[in-house]
């Protein structure tokens, strides 16, 4: 196993233990297919994030988990959902840094918190577990770079640290436990 799996994993279970997560682990992906549906290698930590977590949410933050029903199992399907969610940004011009879609440069979204920010990778050429995360203004008005991956940005979330000045409203938020979705999230 990689040093970048091995961290991920880490990570994943610090963010498990960090929310109260101890439910089951959902069914393993069929992650060449949904590599190949995306046009590059998921990071690893989305990957560890999906294979210890379900669908759910931790309050108000979602995590675009591909076994969501809406994504019907299907690794296109989830793709071209994540893709079109936020295509209406594109047609807005001069009010926003980044394009979303699935080419360097651009941004994909991972995550959204309450409708309000997506949370988001910015594509590049390197290495996907190399790229950063972008926390994205869905009205296209703003943008905050995060240098880390969405493991990383989630355990500053979860955790309150502040280090994400356009999330800091989330700081002491008591339902920031991790809910499966269906259940109730327990504070």
């Amino acid at each position: 196993m990689a040093s970048a799996e091995r961290a991920a994993q880490a990570r994943a279970k610090q963010l498990a233990v960090l929310t109260g997560w101890t439910g089951d682990s959902p069914p393993r992906l069929d992650w060449p297919a949904f590599d190949s549906a995306f046009g590059h290698v998921f990071p690893a930590d989305f990957r560890s994030y999906v294979e210890l977590f379900p669908p759910g949410a931790f309050g108000m933050v979602n995590v675009f988990h591909p076994l969501e029903p809406w994504f019907e199992g299907d690794p296109r399907v989830y793709v071209e959902q994540l893709l079109a969610r936020n295509d209406q940004v594109n047609d807005v011009e001069d009010r926003f840094r980044f394009r979303f879609g699935d080419q360097p440069g651009e941004l994909i979204a991972w995550g959204t918190v309450n409708g309000e920010f997506e949370l988001c990778w910015e594509i590049t050429a390197d290495p996907s577990d190399t790229w950063n995360c972008v926390v994205a203004d869905v009205r296209g008005e703003d943008s905050e770079s995060y240098h880390g991956g969405m493991l990383a940005l989630l355990l500053d979330v979860v955790g309150g640290t502040g280090r994400i000045r356009s999330l800091d409203y989330l700081r002491g938020d008591p339902l920031m436990t991790f809910g499966r979705y269906g259940e109730p999230c327990s504070s």
